[in-house]
């Protein structure tokens, strides 16, 4: 006999000699208990339409996206700041015709020609000249010039607004 078998004498046994298996525990069996029959699960209804959805899931960004929007980003500064320094986003703030007041040593904004605080009105604007350049001639197709208003970035190319003393 091993350990894992136990005493015959416990175990019925069969006329040819065999163990026999060990009856079926009593105890009570029904619908009370449970034990004859399974658990019926409740039905599945469809998720109702008032019914919030699931949470999603973060979505993870892959290293190549990101390194495509830096990259673009990068890009657009450059252009933006290419086409600032080329002066596309200076627009003329007079136009011929206009009248104008200085209002600092190197500044005049637009006033209404019939305005006590008109000082000066354009004759004529030049464009893509340099700060030295409108100084020393830019407006000499204009003769009757008194003064010469200049625009733009320095060290860079600018607009010349020629003036006349009202």
């Amino acid at each position: 006999m091993t350990a894992n078998q136990p005493p015959e004498d416990d175990v019925p046994q069969t006329p040819s000699g065999t163990p026999q298996a060990p009856p079926p525990a009593a105890g009570p069996i029904g619908p009370a208990f449970g034990v004859d029959r399974p658990q019926a699960q409740p039905e599945a209804y469809p998720p109702s339409a008032f019914a919030a959805p699931p949470p999603l899931a973060p979505k993870k960004t892959s290293v190549r996206r990101r390194l495509l929007i830096i990259m673009a980003a990068v890009v657009v500064a450059i252009v933006v700041g290419i086409l600032v320094r080329s002066g596309v986003f200076d627009s003329p703030e007079m136009k011929v015709g206009d009248c104008v007041k200085q209002i600092e040593d190197d500044n005049v904004k637009v006033v209404a020609c019939g305005s006590a605080d008109a000082q000066y009105t354009v004759l004529g604007i030049v464009e893509k000249q340099s700060q030295i350049s409108a100084r020393m001639g830019a407006c000499k197709e204009f003769p009757e010039t008194t003064s010469v208003y200049w625009h733009g970035r320095n060290n860079g190319n600018g607009t010349a607004y020629c003036l006349k003393k009202l």
